[in-house]
C-alpha cells in the first residue's frame, strides 16, 4: 500500500498492487540515483504548522523556513549554476538538465549560450531585488530560480503569470509535448501562460516567495529582505530596475491558485524540493503540503468535501522503530496524510509527521513504551479529513532507544580519518572527522565528548540520539551546509572544537569519562596537506593512533578537495564479526516480509534511515550486494509470486552464502 498523492498528466497515479510499479520504482530510483533523495520533511518540520489556517499558518512556515544558507550568484566555490544542474537534472542524463518552459533537454555546460539555458527568476528581479550582492537572498533562492533556454527566458521577460486572453498571443511550443506558452503584452501589463503540466510548478514558486519573504531581517547575517506579496492589481506590480524595494507585487494571485488546483505535486518537483533543500536547508511547504495553499488563501473552489478517512492502519513493530502501513485513498486530489501519536489511548494525539504515501516509519520512539497512531488525510482545497481507526505497537528495546548502553570493554571505535585543512571551502565550514566502529556493539555518542588536550570540547548532544552499528562510519563536522563544507554528507554538527592545521588531538571520551580513542596528529608526522585528508589504512590496526597506518586519501568529493568521508577510503572494510541467524527478506525483523520491508529497505538505499540492523536480511536476491535491484525483487515477490526468497526463509538461520554484509 504505497500510493503517490494527487494526479499529473506526466506522473501515473498507482499503486503497489499494479506490476506497472516495478517500471515505476525504477525510473523513481534512477532519478534520485542521480542526485539527492525525495524524502519526505523531517519528523516535526512542521509541527508548528499543525492545525492552523490563514495568517496563523502563514506566520509559522513563515518562521519554518526563514533565515535559508544563501549560495552566491555566480562564484568560483559552489554558486547557483552548480545547484540547478542538481536541481534540474536531466533523470535520462546526468550532464543535461530540463528547462522549465522550453521542456528540452540541454548539457550543463552550455551555461548563457543560445543552445544551452540560463537562470530565469519566476519571481522577476525588477519586482523588488533588481540589484544583487551578498545580502539578497530572494535574487539566489534555489526555490523561484530555474533554468531557462535563454530565447524563452527573454521572450517571458518579467511579465506576470495570467492566461493569455488575447487574439495576438504569442505561442511558444514546449518541446515533446502538445502544449505552449503563450505571450502577449509587454512588462507589468504584460501576461505569460506557462504551459500545461508547469503551471502549478511556478504557482507554487511564487506562493512560497510571496511567504517566505515577509520583510525585516535575516536573523542569522542581518541582511535587510523585501516583503514580497501577491496581488491581482496590476497597478501594484511594478518594475524597478535601479534600487531594491522594500515592499514589491508580483501576480497575477487568481490565476495562479487556478494553476495550483489544475497542475497538483508532481515527483520531479518533490525531487526538487529535497535538492533544494539540501544546499539551502529549507523547504518549500507548498511542495511538502500542497493544502496548505488554500489554507491561506481562498482557492476558485466550491470543494468542501474532505477525502475519504484513512482505513486499514497496521502496525510493525521493529527494534528502535514502527513502522506504518494503511489502505492508498484513492481521492484525485489527495495532498497528503498527517500521522498524529499519543501514548495514550485517550490522547492528546500529537502530528509526529506527513507523508505523500500511505505507508510511515516513526524512529523517534522510545523502546519497550507502547504508542498508539492515528491516520487523517488532506486534499488540496485544504480540507482534512476526520482520523481513521487506531493502531498500536511497542517498539523493541535498543541502544539509543531506553535499552543500556554496552559494557565499555565491548566498545571498539577508532578516529578512521581527519580533515584538518580543507582547500575547496574555508576551515570554519569544511573541517570533518570520522569515526569507525570496529566491534560487535551500537553505541550511542549522545553524551560523549570530544576534545583535545587544550581548551576545546564539544559535548555531543543529539536528541534523537547518535547511533553507530557495527561496521558503520560517522562523519561529524563543523558546518552541514553542503553547499559550504565542500560537499561532505555530515551526520553530526559540532562546534567549539577546531582542528588546528599543524598539531591537534582528537579525542572521544565516553559520558563515563572513559577515553575510547584518540588521534595526536601533527604535519610532519600525519600525511594529510591542503585539501587533502589523512585517513587510516587498517581498519583493524593493533594501534590506530600510530602515523605509520595512516595514508593521504586518494579520492576525490564534493568540491574537490580529496577524502572519503563516510566510508572506508584506501582501507579494506574488515568481514563481519557474526552470523546472527536471519530471515532474507525481512529487514525489519518483525518475523514477516510485507510490504514494510521494500519500503524500508528504499528509506535505506535513499538516504532517510541511516543504518539496517541486519544487512543480510535485506538482500533479498542473495547477491551480496544492498541496491534497488532487492527492492525490486521483493516487490515481485509480493505481488507477483514470480520469484522465490532464497534461504534463510521461513525459520531464522544463518547465511548459507556467508558475504561482508553480515547480520
Amino acid at each position: 500500500m504505497f500510493r503517490k498523492c494527487g494526479t499529473r498528466k506526466d506522473i501515473v497515479v498507482f499503486s503497489l498492487r499494479s506490476t506497472g510499479l516495478l517500471m515505476i520504482i525504477l525510473g523513481w530510483a534512477s532519478m534520485v540515483a542521480l542526485g539527492p533523495a525525495f524524502a519526505d520533511p523531517p519528523p516535526g518540520y512542521y509541527s508548528s504548522a499543525s492545525g492552523l489556517a490563514g495568517d496563523s499558518l502563514r506566520l509559522a512556515l513563515h518562521e519554518i523556513v526563514d533565515d535559508h544558507q544563501r549560495l552566491p550568484y555566480t562564484s568560483s566555490a559552489t554558486d547557483t549554476w552548480d545547484a540547478l544542474g542538481v536541481c534540474e537534472q536531466d533523470p535520462a542524463n546526468p550532464s543535461r538538465l530540463i528547462t522549465i518552459y522550453r521542456n528540452t533537454s540541454v548539457l550543463w555546460s552550455e551555461q548563457n549560450t543560445s543552445i544551452g539555458w540560463n537562470r530565469e527568476h519566476t519571481w522577476p528581479s525588477s519586482f523588488g531585488y533588481t540589484n544583487d550582492n551578498g545580502c539578497n537572498y530572494p535574487y539566489t533562492d534555489l526555490h523561484q530560480l530555474r533554468a531557462a533556454s535563454p530565447s524563452y527566458n527573454s521572450a517571458r521577460g518579467n511579465r506576470p503569470y495570467d492566461w493569455c486572453t488575447s487574439t495576438n498571443c504569442e505561442a511558444f511550443s514546449a518541446e515533446g509535448t502538445p502544449f505552449s506558452n503563450l505571450s502577449s503584452g509587454f512588462g507589468s501589463t504584460g501576461s505569460w501562460e506557462t504551459w500545461e503540466d508547469r503551471r502549478g510548478d511556478v504557482a507554487r514558486n511564487i506562493f512560497y516567495m510571496d511567504m517566505r519573504y515577509e520583510g525585516g531581517n535575516h536573523s542569522v547575517t542581518g541582511c535587510s529582505e523585501p516583503d514580497l506579496r501577491i496581488t491581482d492589481n496590476r497597478n501594484l506590480i511594478v518594475s524597478n530596475t535601479g534600487q531594491n524595494q522594500s515592499v514589491a507585487y508580483m501576480g497575477l494571485l487568481s490565476v495562479l491558485l487556478e494553476w495550483h488546483l489544475e497542475d497538483p505535486v508532481s515527483v520531479a518537483e518533490q525531487n526538487r524540493n529535497d535538492v533544494v533543500f539540501s544546499y539551502q536547508g529549507n523547504r518549500n511547504p507548498f511542495i511538502d503540503h500542497p493544502e496548505f495553499v488554500c489554507l491561506i488563501w481562498s482557492c476558485p473552489t466550491t470543494d468542501t468535501t474532505p477525502p475519504a478517512v484513512p482505513a486499514g492502519l497496521q502496525v510493525t513493530e521493529a527494534v528502535c522503530q514502527l513502522n506504518l502501513d494503511w489502505a492508498d485513498n484513492t481521492d484525485t486530489d489527495l495532498a497528503s496524510y498527517t500521522v498524529f501519536r499519543s501514548t495514550s489511548l485517550a490522547g492528546p494525539f500529537s502530528a509526529v509527521g506527513s507523508t505523500s504515501v500511505s505507508a510511515f516509519s516513526d524512529s523517534t520512539v522510545e523502546g519497550g513504551v507502547t504508542y498508539h497512531y492515528q491516520v487523517t488525510a488532506s486534499d488540496l482545497s485544504g480540507n482534512q479529513s476526520s482520523a481513521g481507526s487506531m493502531a498500536s505497537g511497542v517498539p523493541g528495546i535498543g541502544t539509543g532507544c531506553g535499552g543500556p548502553p554496552p559494557n565499555p570493554g565491548d566498545v571498539d571505535l577508532i578516529i578512521s580519518e581527519v580533515m584538518a585543512n580543507p582547500q575547496a571551502v574555508s576551515d570554519s565550514t569544511g573541517e570533518w572527522l570520522e569515526i569507525f566502529n570496529r566491534g560487535t556493539q551500537s553505541v550511542d555518542l549522545n553524551g560523549w565528548t570530544l576534545r583535545d588536550n587544550d581548551s576545546d570540547l564539544h559535548l555531543i548532544n543529539a536528541a534523537g540520539g547518535l547511533v553507530i552499528a557495527p561496521r558503520e562510519f560517522l562523519v561529524l563536522a563543523r558546518s552541514g551546509d553542503l553547499a559550504s563544507n565542500g560537499g561532505v554528507n555530515a551526520d553530526y554538527i559540532y562546534s567549539s572544537f577546531v582542528l588546528a592545521n599543524s598539531v591537534d588531538e582528537v579525542v572521544l571520551i565516553d559520558s563515563q569519562g572513559i577515553e575510547h580513542t584518540r588521534v595526536n596528529y601533527t604535519s610532519g608526522s600525519f600525511p594529510y596537506s591542503a585539501g587533502v585528508s589523512c585517513e587510516i589504512s587498517d581498519l583493524l590496526a593493533a594501534t590506530p593512533g600510530d602515523p605509520a597506518v595512516w595514508v593521504s586519501a586518494q579520492q576525490s568529493f564534493g568540491s574537490g578537495d580529496f577524502g572519503s568521508p563516510g566510508n572506508e577510503g584506501s582501507a579494506t572494510l574488515p568481514p563481519p564479526t557474526t552470523n546472527n541467524d536471519f530471515l532474507r527478506g525481512d529487514p525489519n525483523g518483525d518475523g514477516t516480509t510485507d510490504i514494510s520491508d521494500p519500503i524500508l529497505l528504499l528509506e535505506f538505499l535513499f538516504g532517510s534511515v541511516s543504518a539496517l540492523t541486519c544487512p543480510d536480511a535485506a538482500d533479498a536476491n542473495d547477491d551480496g550486494n544492498l541496491d534497488i535491484s532487492d527492492a525490486i525483487f521483493l516487490l515481485q515477490y509480493l505481488f507477483e509470486g514470480s520469484v522465490a526468497i532464497p534461504a534463510p526463509v521461513g525459520t531464522p538461520g544463518p547465511d548459507p552464502t556467508p558475504d561482508s554484509l553480515g547480520c
